[in-house]
């Protein structure tokens, strides 16, 4: 198991007409994007390629073509625009986008395990949340499960992280967390196991959510063989906008839709806070796991609800310098 002690974000400020815009980008060595990568992609970027900023569309054409991939610089980039123009209207944004509620669904919180023996104290750690949430796919999995089951009875989130490699070996699991309280298990398999996943959709009586297997490019209708529902990262997707359209299409195709984060700061949990409004699940807890987060935004209540303000723009502030 890996600990990690720090994690690079990266942050973009858009200024203009003494408007500021913030984005975060927070980038995926799985994805071949470091923050130098997205620091380039930001180097790249030049305003005179935008000739409204209030036509989203073609400002997420313009980003788009900056660089081939490199999704989690594009998404702090429509970000940014996205707060600016929020705040020049004097408008949160997801007022703008007829949001249903300022309230979107409870969050999970991932309890860091690294042996067994220390769930526990995990748990209680945990107890303000009432949706945990526990990575799987070491041989301790059962384990794991039996000692939380000790310490709570509360819903647990199974993120397997493609760790089981048969459909065997993840029906012995299905079946063993049948029983104990899971709502949900996130990429059972290696998103390179397809016709696998189909066949485990086919037998699983617990929901399976993609998460490796989506990225936001995939065919969710082919998709939708192999699983339940779809988690939506904005650091994969690239755009909030564009990740609107996959929560309409995933609609289409009966698709549960979770709003996931990787290890970001509030800035960028507030912009998917923004998504989950639509949601099923949220899974927006990055801002919680970090020791320092230099923004205040969305907030989860004393109900473990994902709550939005009425601020401008995203709705976030900056609560210390960090672009000096």
């Amino acid at each position: 198991m890996f600990i990690y002690t720090s994690i690079d974000v990266v942050y973009v400020a858009l200024e203009s007409e003494g408007i500021t815009g913030y984005g975060e980008a927070a980038p995926n060595h799985r994805y071949n994007e470091t923050a130098e990568s997205v620091i380039a992609v930001f180097k790249s970027f030049d305003t005179d390629g935008i000739d409204n900023p209030y036509d989203s569309v073609h400002v997420n054409e313009y980003i788009g073509s900056l660089h081939k991939g490199e999704y989690s610089a594009k998404a702090a980039l429509e970000m940014a625009f996205l707060d600016w123009v929020g705040k020049k209207l004097k408008t949160p944004v997801h007022r703008l986008w007829n949001a249903p509620s300022t309230t979107g669904p409870k969050t999970s919180f991932t309890i860091g395990i690294d042996e067994p023996s220390l769930i526990a104290e995990k748990v209680k750690e945990a107890e303000a949340f009432p949706i945990l949430k526990v990575k799987l796919g070491s041989p301790y999995d059962r384990e794991i499960i039996e000692e939380i089951r000790k310490a709570t009875s509360k819903p647990v989130l199974v993120d397997a992280n493609e760790g089981w490699k048969t459909v065997e070996v993840a029906m012995e699991n299905i079946r063993f967390l049948v029983d104990m309280n899971i709502e949900l298990i996130e990429q059972p398999m290696p998103s390179s196991m397809h016709a696998e996943m189909t066949r485990l959709k086919q037998l699983s009586e617990i929901p399976l959510i993609a998460d490796e297997s989506f990225t936001g490019r995939e065919d969710l209708g082919e998709l939708s063989h192999a699983f339940h529902g779809i988690n939506i990262k904005l650091m994969k997707t690239g755009s909030m906008r564009f990740a609107m359209q996959k929560i309409a299409e995933a609609r289409k195709h009966g698709l549960k839709v979770m709003i996931g984060c990787m290890v970001e700061t509030s800035l960028a949990d507030t912009a998917s806070a923004i998504l989950s409004l639509w949601a099923d699940y949220a899974d927006i807890d990055g801002h919680l796991l970090v020791g320092r987060n230099p923004f205040s935004g969305v907030v989860i209540d004393k109900n473990g609800y994902v709550t939005l303000n009425d601020k401008y723009g995203l709705g976030v502030e900056l609560a210390e310098s960090i672009f000096d």
